[in-house]
């Protein structure tokens, strides 16, 4: 069975490979400054310590109030997988830089986050919507997109037995 890096145990195999790099840990993902994400990759990547050679799966997370995008990083030879994140706090331009020169993979796992989310990721060959068209309004997994003007909420606003939901703490479009 595959074992998962703790937060801690991550955090050490980056501050070793590219010291500076980690921003903060939890109990099971490492947090890298976005400005060295991609050094730190790189070293992990060719790290006979680390030997995080596959990236197994990139996607994004809104938190309302900051987005972070999200690399699971496997070792088949060490047989451990890492979690490793990057907070977005721009939620009006957010971008973090491209890991495509280091794993070719995140080519489509890149360009869907962008497509669901609108992240950018500077530096990426050639960074398009891949799900949905282009010109198509808003991203769709933001916790914002179903927004309306008048701060309306699209859906139910009740269901049986529940009191109506809170107000997303959100700017609303108008």
């Amino acid at each position: 069975m595959t074992r998962q890096l703790t937060g801690d145990e991550a955090a050490a195999l980056a501050e070793a490979a590219v010291p500076g790099s980690v921003a903060k840990t939890t109990g099971t993902a490492c947090y890298l400054k976005a400005e060295h994400l991609v050094a730190t990759l790189e070293a992990l990547k060719t790290s006979p310590e680390a030997d995080l050679v596959h990236l197994t799966n990139t996607c994004g997370v809104d938190f309302w109030d900051h987005l972070e995008v999200v690399y699971h990083i496997q070792s088949f030879v060490k047989n451990h997988i890492a979690l490793f994140k990057v907070e977005v706090w721009d939620r009006e331009k957010p971008e973090v830089p491209s890991v495509v020169p280091v794993f070719h993979g995140a080519w489509m796992q890149e360009s869907e986050t962008y497509d669901l989310f609108g992240i950018k990721f500077a530096g990426h060959p050639n960074l398009t919507r891949i799900l949905l068209w282009e010109g198509y309004p808003g991203w769709p997994l933001r916790k914002d997109f179903l927004s309306m003007p008048g701060g309306l909420q699209p859906g139910l606003g009740e269901f049986a037995g529940m009191a109506r939901r809170q107000e997303p703490p959100v700017r609303v479009l108008e």
